[in-house]
């Protein structure tokens, strides 16, 4: 044991003894401190495509220069945002006005060779306040409804507003669209406020969340 003792005491006297703690820390600090890393890279394009499921005019949609009521629909340049622009009969008496329906003023399609769902549609950007009493946006996820009756039966998501705030359509999505042949259909109708005057419009946007 003292001849341990003795030797280290030489050691730590000598010019390596005095580096040697300093080599051990600077040791214990590297090890402690390294890592190595291993990357690998790989090469990913991105392109811009068509989307498959897309906005279509409805078979009610007008162009409103001869004859009234009357809607029109107008679709964003990527086809998934709808522009409606309604005018409503008016009425000298009577409250509420006359209430029209347009049963096909806009259609959501899936032409693509995929299945999708919708997921939730919203209505906004309501615009020109004056004229409006009331307007209901109703989604049909299958049928053309021809009557009241279907309408209240094949069209189970709504929204109705009396003023610019919109919404969310109300009941349980998602809704199925087939492949190649899906289509959804949009029931839209409204009455003019009593204090309407010739000439007025109502216009809102109508936007599909889909997957």
């Amino acid at each position: 044991m003292s001849s341990m003792k003795k030797g280290l005491k030489t050691l730590y006297g000598s010019k390596v003894g005095k580096i040697l703690p300093v080599l051990i820390i600077a040791g214990l600090v590297a090890s402690a401190s390294a890592s190595v890393f291993v990357v690998y890279y790989g090469a990913a394009t991105g392109s811009a495509q068509s989307n498959d499921v897309i906005l279509a005019v409805g078979s009610d949609s007008s162009a409103c220069t001869t004859v009234y009521p009357c809607g029109t629909t107008t679709l964003s340049s990527t086809n998934d945002v709808a522009t409606v622009t309604l005018s409503f009969g008016k009425s000298a008496a009577g409250t509420p006005q006359p209430q029209t329906y347009y049963t096909d003023l806009l259609e959501v399609k899936n032409p693509s060779a995929n299945a999708h769902s919708i997921t939730s549609v919203q209505v906004g950007t309501i615009l020109n306040n004056a004229v409006l009493g009331s307007v209901s946006v109703y989604y049909c996820p299958t049928t053309d409804p021809t009557s009241l009756a279907a309408i209240a039966t094949d069209c189970p998501h709504s929204l109705t507003f009396t003023t610019t705030t919109g919404g969310t359509l109300s009941g349980t999505f998602p809704e199925a669209l087939a492949a190649t042949t899906g289509i959804g259909y949009f029931v839209i109708s409204g009455f003019a406020s009593s204090t309407a005057t010739v000439g007025n419009t109502v216009t809102f946007q109508i936007q599909v969340q889909w997957k």
